[in-house]
């Protein structure tokens, strides 16, 4: 039996309903970990579970290209890309996470957010998400909050910032 030949006009158009779908379940992911975070104080490792997940699912179903961040073509970097730029987050955050600065939840989290990412991009969300945690840490102080600031809140906030300053 001939397997029946991919039309490619067919397969461009499933594209961006896939794109859709990854950055909605991305979408949901970070509100869910902020949400957690405020609550808790913690992001579960369901959580950080659910976002590993969706980031292999990501670089296995969307075709190679790059990430919004930095080119306008929405794709992956690949698996094998994808693992590393978890590796590279998962040391630089271990690291913070070990001298004090962060919950291990959040270099989890990071480490996910990387994943999808791609390696190109550790650095710049590791960057952005230091830069948002500093100002949300000044209006947290201003604000006379009691507790600690979740840093779910400047993971978010760094990662949207990555996205919002792609070229």
């Amino acid at each position: 039996m001939n397997p029946q030949p991919v039309d490619s006009a067919s397969l461009a158009h499933a594209w961006p309903a896939a794109q859709t779908v990854a950055w909605a379940t991305l979408a949901v992911l970070l509100l869910c970990s902020m949400w957690a975070d405020l609550q808790t104080r913690r992001i579960s490792n369901r959580l950080v579970a659910a976002g590993a997940a969706s980031a292999v699912a990501q670089q296995l179903l969307l075709p190679p290209g790059l990430h919004p961040a930095i080119g306008p073509a929405y794709g992956t970097p690949g698996v094998l890309m994808g693992a590393m730029a978890a590796a590279l987050m998962l040391a630089a955050t271990a690291a913070l996470w070990r001298l004090g600065l962060w919950g291990a939840g959040d270099a989890k989290w990071l480490t996910v957010l990387a994943a999808h990412s791609g390696p190109a991009l550790v650095w710049p969300l590791l960057w952005w998400t230091v830069v948002a945690g500093g100002v949300l840490a000044l209006v947290w102080k201003a604000m006379n909050w009691r507790k600690p600031m979740p840093y779910a809140l400047a993971i978010t906030a760094g990662e949207l910032a990555l996205v919002a300053s792609a070229p």
